[in-house]
């Protein structure tokens, strides 16, 4: 095998919750997470060193990306600790929006991880993979695994949960971003917030039930970034029937959560004043293969 595809899948988060701060200043998270299927396409070919490129779905031209890019990271960290000799070429072409809390970055670098494992064959454990994963973000973890997970410390401790496929996720991408290191410094000078009961709400989406959902779960980055907009698009989200909606990660993007796959696309017009909208499902995985040769 020369060359590979894979789909890296966004992540959303169903809760967070901030539980400490480590002494290196790491804030220690308890979320629950869930993959969903709007994704990028990451394509591999075997090559001598590592080069990073995205395709423009316009015209379909590659613009060479720097060393700084997670997915050259990943590369770098795989070899690194593989020690083998040889490289990778990686071309990216984007549909997960960018400073949107749902882990673009961290989903492409999984995929670099798992994709080399499989182009070079080093049959690397899970446990490795996330040992090196956790060394380029702290969302790739998740990403490399998937699905529905609860994820504690800084990222690296995934917990999986039965697959949470109920409904279709309607995420809304406002104009704007947050910004991360903000949002987790105004949280340490936040006196209080209302924190996600993440027992009640593993319990809630076991019964596929949207309104405890909604009443259990929280997201204290969310409170952190103190936004009216965040504010009033949950509030339409759930004006137009969404059963249960959030910021995901640092945001800015807000989802809604349909119980039908209608409803949610006939609310996808009226919030388009809003940013730009997609409309997903719950993915069992992180990162799955597209094409192979």
């Amino acid at each position: 095998m020369n060359q590979i595809t894979l789909r890296a899948n966004a992540k959303i988060n169903l809760s967070l919750d901030i539980i400490g701060r480590r002494e290196d200043g790491y804030h220690l998270m308890d979320m629950i997470m869930q993959s969903v299927d709007l994704c990028d396409l990451v394509r591999l070919e075997k090559g001598t060193d590592i080069r990073v490129s995205l395709l423009s779905s316009d015209n379909g031209s590659a613009l060479s990306i720097g060393e700084n890019n997670t997915a050259h990271k990943a590369a770098a960290a795989f070899f690194r600790y593989t020690g083998l000799p040889g490289g990778v070429s990686v071309q990216l072409t984007k549909h997960i929006p960018q400073e949107a809390g749902m882990a673009g970055g961290s989903a492409d670098a999984a995929a670099v991880l798992i994709g080399l494992d499989k182009l070079y064959e080093t049959g690397l454990s899970r446990q490795e993979f996330l040992d090196i994963g956790v060394t380029v973000g702290a969302d790739v973890p998740f990403c490399l695994v998937g699905g529905t997970a609860r994820v504690r410390g800084i990222g690296e401790n995934i917990l999986p949960q039965p697959m949470f496929g109920f409904g279709h996720y309607l995420i809304v991408k406002p104009p704007f971003g947050i910004s991360t290191p903000l949002s987790f410094k105004r949280f340490d000078t936040m006196d209080s917030c209302r924190r996600p009961d993440n027992d009640a709400l593993l319990a809630a989406m076991a019964s596929h039930d949207l309104p405890q959902m909604q009443r259990v779960s929280a997201n204290v980055l969310e409170q952190a970034a103190e936004s009216p907009e965040i504010e009033a698009i949950k509030q339409r989200l759930r004006s137009l029937g969404a059963g249960f909606s959030l910021m995901t990660g640092s945001g800015s993007a807000v989802f809604g959560l349909f119980a039908e796959k209608e409803a949610a696309a006939q609310a996808a017009e009226p919030l388009s004043d809003c940013g730009r909208v997609y409309l997903a499902a719950a993915a069992p995985a992180g990162v799955q293969v597209a094409d192979f040769s």
